[in-house]
This record gives C-alpha cells, sequence and structure tokens, in this order.
C-alpha cells in the first residue's frame, strides 16, 4: 500500500461540472464566432472569398486548446 498513487478525492459537485460543459460552450463559440468575423473582415479589405474559412478553422483550433486547457485546470492537472 506504501508505493499506491494517491489519487485526490472525486468532486461530485454537479455545479461546477454544468459550468466547466457552460464555459467550455460559450469560450467555444466565441472563438470560432470571432475566427469568422476576423475571417470576413479580411476577405472585405482584400478581396479574398477564402479568408472566413481559415478564420473558422483558427478559431476552431483556439477553441479546442482552450477547452484542453479548461478540462486540465478543472481535473486539477492530473494526466499532465
Amino acid at each position: 500500500m506504501a508505493n499506491s498513487p494517491k489519487i485526490p478525492p472525486q468532486d461530485e459537485n454537479p455545479w461546477r461540472a454544468a459550468g466547466l460543459v457552460t464555459a467550455i460552450g460559450v469560450e467555444l463559440a466565441v472563438l470560432v464566432g470571432l475566427g469568422w468575423w476576423l475571417g470576413s473582415a479580411y476577405d472585405e479589405r482584400n478581396g479574398t472569398d477564402s479568408g472566413y474559412i481559415v478564420g473558422l478553422i483558427v478559431g476552431l483550433v483556439a477553441g479546442i486548446g482552450s477547452a484542453i486547457g479548461l478540462i486540465r485546470k478543472y481535473a486539477g492537472g492530473r494526466g499532465s
């Protein structure tokens, strides 16, 4: 038993889990929307047609990275 890893107690607060899910959803939506908006503004200024897609992809990648960070913070840094 001396060699067994210490496992922190599970947080069973449903409000904390609901807050995490809400934060991930809002942050993902904001970052994807911001990427689309910046890409569209780029398209208007430069007369291109694909800047909004690049903005969407960059926003999605940023949102996924942010969601991973939130989940790691929620999990207490386990698995790092």
